[in-house]
């Protein structure tokens, strides 16, 4: 249940990330229109699927892609993790009912109990090693057309917009509700 609440809160978590950056670049009072190059949409599609075509222009197609990509490894780290969980339950039982055998001294009832219980968990490490498998494939398929958009099919343009930093940062000690703090500002 905990891993289900955790993949569902980084699903969110990234959802959330990915919209305030959608949302972000149509702010006019924080963003400058610049072109970007195709070398950089390139370099950031690298790093994750759908950076580059975000800041290229392309934001619904970035965020599919960068969407579709972290919700797949998602998936794939929670299957593996609850894989190999389960395969060490499995070759422990799998040990139990093998020493059953060499003794001999177990009652046929307990011992199909345990060999139908290991038939039902080498399933389910099938269906989990299927899914990982899926998954995996699935982010590297995105991974791989993200990357093919990158470099034919985005290209730069002239509405595209990207954050500029002319300023510098600025750190200054003052006063914030009558107690000490300190106020950090950077002009665009």
């Amino acid at each position: 249940m905990g891993k289900v609440v955790f993949t569902a809160g980084i699903s969110i978590l990234l959802f959330f990330s990915s919209s305030g950056v959608i949302f972000a670049q149509n702010e006019e009072g924080f963003i400058r229109e610049t072109t970007i190059s195709k070398r950089e949409a390139v370099l950031l599609s690298v790093l994750f699927p759908g950076l580059g075509q975000m800041t290229a222009g392309s934001k619904v197609k970035g965020a599919v892609l960068f969407l579709s990509g972290a919700a797949s490894l998602a998936v794939f780290v929670n299957s593996h993790e609850s894989y190999t969980t389960k395969l060490s339950t499995y070759n422990r039982d799998k040990e139990i009912l093998d020493a059953m055998a060499l003794r001999g001294r177990a009652s046929y009832t307990e011992a199909n109990k345990l060999y139908l219980n290991i038939k039902n968990q080498s399933n389910k490490l099938d269906d989990l090693n299927r899914t990982r498998n899926i998954a995996i494939y699935i982010a590297a398929g995105v991974y791989a057309y993200n990357l093919f958009d990158a470099v034919f099919l985005t290209s730069t343009s002239k509405e595209s917009k990207k954050a500029e930093s002319r300023g510098t940062i600025v750190v200054q000690s003052a006063l914030v509700d009558r107690k000490p703090g300190i106020v950090i500002s950077k002009s665009f």
